[in-house]
């Protein structure tokens, strides 16, 4: 039985090799909360020891390699939970979720209740749209060990991603809070604060491991390209690995007068350096995603704390005063969901499109004579629901064929999850096509063969929605209970085209049918998407930036106040400063 996974290893390892000449193999799954190393076990051999050090320097494929080796000479190897459960880390890390399962749960035959097997296979089966055994599996994980704090951040982060209570979600974050951030911020020492003037020039520092080709990093651009100096001095605390940088990372680097690489510090180091540089605003785009350093929030660096655009669901820690949002995302009656205080701007983020992103001015249905549909959206957010309402389509409009894309790095992981599932769904086999992770300047040419991009639910899209209506793509939504899963609804709303918005899946079948037949309405949303975007206020770059800085100063003089009573960006701020230093 070990021998039969061993030698999937060694052709995995052959055959991502062969990938390599053709697209980037990723080295983290960075929207998940993805531990960069693994805690170092007791009695380890010299050689796994070796096979860390790959691990941790993104080797991957000379860690597989090794692995299957060690597992093949020897039999204690092929027999250790050890070396399975960094096989499965290895996979995981990779994003080949249906290998990583493979070997997780050979670990955990070996070793019933090891830990770090046990929520890495949460995070795997959740990834491949088991979201119920995923929350089953690291709820146990959590009984069997509470003081594990990596378990119950993995739990409140598929907690909120499966489920649409807010309270729900709201509830696993706290649990992680009170065992984990909440102590640290109870023991951290006294906050100092000598320059106390409410107009001073505000020192903002920006914490993340994503200023590459990644989500936050187009949201995030624009701002510091239009941040005035005169009123923000700006700083970055960048947690990725140095590998990681690419071409976006030098831009953003440009954009910045202090950028700091603060990987390889330790939470009290990187605690202290921001002390040291003496911030007035620290702002997380992180969340429970990888790569965040919330347990350095905890600590207490900076008077305004606040979370923004990396996650969008609540903390549940104390040391985090706001979250930037707007009456999209969170309402202000949806205050209780939160343990932030929700801090309302007009329009909470930017979008900036790829630089390759060309137009395809035809609509695809007219040169190819059928409808083509596309999913965009990552495996984990794919329910079988979901794949029984696209089946619903497909078996209405038979000359209809769909897209699948997911967040698999090779073609046959892609397939292994997701065939059996768009199987069972009923789907004609013959009109779906499942495709693996594709480099960005091919998934911004997606446009060029489809026509409407299908929206999951629960947990609806994010940049993948902005981008398919810069494609010209038309999207089919499902209404949501929580702001945060409705973002592509309102989205669609507030442009006032791209889409239909449907209230259940009878509506969301029949809109896209309808869409289908209408290929006039198509070709019109295709021609005129990218002007309404570039027209709406999510690309007025400036405005956006004014509005963000203004909050920053009205969060800085309600901590100046020792209060939250203001939390709108269209409060009077010069009334407010005058009022202030009528007090002084």
């Amino acid at each position: 039985m070990f021998f039969d996974v061993l030698a999937v290893i060694g052709a995995s390892v052959a055959r991502i090799a062969s990938m390599q000449t053709h697209c980037q193999v990723h080295t983290r799954m960075s929207f998940l909360p993805l531990e960069n190393t693994l805690p170092v076990a007791a009695g380890m051999s010299q050689e796994l020891n070796r096979v860390r050090s790959m691990i941790e320097s993104a080797q991957f494929l000379d860690a597989l390699g090794a692995l299957g080796t060690l597992a093949a000479q020897d039999i204690r190897h092929a027999q250790s939970s050890q070396v399975w459960l960094h096989i499965g880390f290895v996979y995981t890390r990779m994003g080949l979720w249906p290998r990583a399962i493979e070997a997780l749960q050979m670990a955990l035959q070996l070793e019933p209740r090891m830990p770090d097997a046990q929520r890495l296979l949460a995070l795997a089966y959740f990834s491949v749209g088991q979201k119920r055994k995923a929350c089953e599996l690291i709820d146990q994980a959590c009984k069997n060990r509470k003081d594990i704090p990596a378990h119950w951040l993995m739990r409140a982060y598929l907690h909120a991603h499966s489920f649409t209570d807010p309270l729900r979600t709201l509830h696993s974050a706290q649990d992680w809070g009170r065992r984990v951030a909440d102590p640290m911020t109870r023991q951290a020492p006294l906050l100092q604060v000598r320059d106390r003037n409410p107009r001073k020039r505000l020192k903002v520092g920006y914490v993340t491991a994503d200023f590459r080709t990644h989500s936050v990093a187009f949201f995030m651009r624009p701002v510091l390209e239009q941040h005035d100096p005169d009123c923000v001095e700006v700083y970055v605390y960048s947690n990725a690995n140095i590998s990681l940088s690419d071409a976006m990372t030098a831009q953003m680097r440009a954009l910045v007068p202090h950028w700091n690489e603060v990987a390889d510090l330790s939470d009290e180091q990187m605690y202290t350096r921001i002390r040291d540089d003496g911030i007035d605003v620290l702002v997380d785009l992180s969340g429970f995603t990888a790569g965040h350093r919330l347990e350095v929030f905890a600590r207490r660096p900076a008077p305004v704390q606040l979370t923004w655009i990396g996650y969008m669901n609540t903390l549940g820690m104390k040391a985090m005063d706001y979250r930037l949002v707007d009456a999209y995302t969170a309402p202000p009656e949806h205050a209780a969901y939160y343990s932030e205080a929700l801090f309302q701007l007009e329009c909470s983020a930017c979008y900036i499109p790829p630089a390759h992103a060309p137009l395809c001015e035809e609509l695809p249905m007219l040169r190819s004579g059928y409808p083509t549909l596309v999913s965009l959206n990552s495996s984990a957010k794919i329910t079988d629901d979901m794949l029984t309402i696209w089946s619903r389509i497909l078996q209405a409009r038979t000359d209809a064929r769909l897209i699948i894309m997911v967040k698999e790095q090779d073609a046959d992981s892609a397939q292994a999850h997701m065939q059996p599932r768009v199987e069972a769904a009923g789907m004609p086999l013959d009109r779906v096509s499942v495709l693996h992770q594709q480099p960005l300047e091919r998934f911004m040419e997606i446009g060029h063969i489809a026509d409407i991009q299908l929206d999951t639910f629960p947990v609806c899209g994010g940049t993948t929605t902005w981008h398919a209506l810069w494609m010209g793509l038309s999207v089919v939504t499902l209404e949501a209970e929580r702001g945060v899963d409705g973002c592509t609804a309102q989205l669609l709303r507030a442009l006032g085209s791209g889409g239909e918005v449907a209230k259940d899946a009878d509506e969301y079948v029949e809109a896209t049918l309808q869409l289908m037949d209408d290929a006039e309405r198509l070709q019109r949303q295709r021609l005129s998407a990218r002007a309404g975007m570039q027209s709406s206020a999510w690309m007025d770059y400036p405005a956006r930036t004014r509005e963000l800085e203004k909050a920053y100063r009205i969060m800085w003089l309600n901590w100046l106040r020792g209060d939250k009573l203001n939390l709108s960006s269209s409060v009077d701020l010069d009334q407010l400063l005058a009022e202030m230093e009528i007090e002084a």
